[in-house]
């Protein structure tokens, strides 16, 4: 059966496609439901009726975890394709190999430290006390914390901040990206300050702006 024509009523961001190293499914998978998504795998559970064959080699992870919809709002996760897997293992070889290649590589990674808000990334929008509960999520899972590194939570006011109308987290992780996974991947977990959101203050009031190895 064909599927029904939907006119959109706006413009939107459709979805992004990222990849994971081979053996690293299960991470990516719990990177995503740690952050709040909802995160479906065809490998493990039935989808809907009409999600096909083709959906099998993705993680369709669901910005909104309440959402149904397969195409708008959505992730999807795959395993890096061999060329890729190839150039990155290369690549990374060679880093290691050439002491100025590796300190410019060291320098770029260095900025998130410093400035995660200047480098390219994907921004997720949520409520704080989501927030906290996916930055509580990645500290307390081994596998993750090992994986992910945390600055933030930036608050309007103090030292890092950049936006007094949002809150904004920052993720860096290897575990996935929508490019290379040598590069790392950034993901924002921004707060709206300015829409009257109904549960702020779930902060713990602790040290601000602390990175996470």
């Amino acid at each position: 059966m064909g599927r029904a024509l939907i006119e959109p009523t706006s413009r939107l961001l459709n979805h992004s496609e990222l990849f994971y190293a081979p053996g690293d499914r299960a991470l990516a998978r719990d990177l995503f439901r740690a952050i709040g998504c909802r995160v479906l795998d065809p490998q493990e559970e039935e989808g809907p009726a009409d999600l096909g064959p083709a959906a099998g080699p993705y993680l369709i992870v669901f910005v909104d975890p309440e959402s149904t919809d397969l195409i708008d709002n959505v992730l999807y996760a795959s395993e890096a394709p061999p060329a890729q897997w190839r150039f990155e293992q290369a690549l990374r070889a060679r880093i290691g190999e050439d002491p100025s290649l590796g300190a410019a590589f060291d320098a770029y990674r260095e900025v998130f430290v410093g400035q995660p808000q200047a480098m390219t990334h994907l921004g997720l929008s949520m409520s704080e006390s989501e927030l906290v509960a996916a930055i509580g999520g990645i500290r307390s899972d081994a596998a993750l914390a090992g994986r992910v590194a945390i600055r933030g939570p930036f608050r309007p006011g103090e030292p890092g901040s950049v936006d007094p109308r949002v809150v904004q987290g920052f993720l860096q992780t290897d575990i996935v990206s929508t490019g290379l996974l040598l590069a790392g991947q950034q993901i924002e977990l921004q707060v709206r300050l300015d829409r009257g959101a109904s549960d702020r203050g779930a902060f713990d009031r602790g040290p601000r702006g602390g990175f996470d190895e």
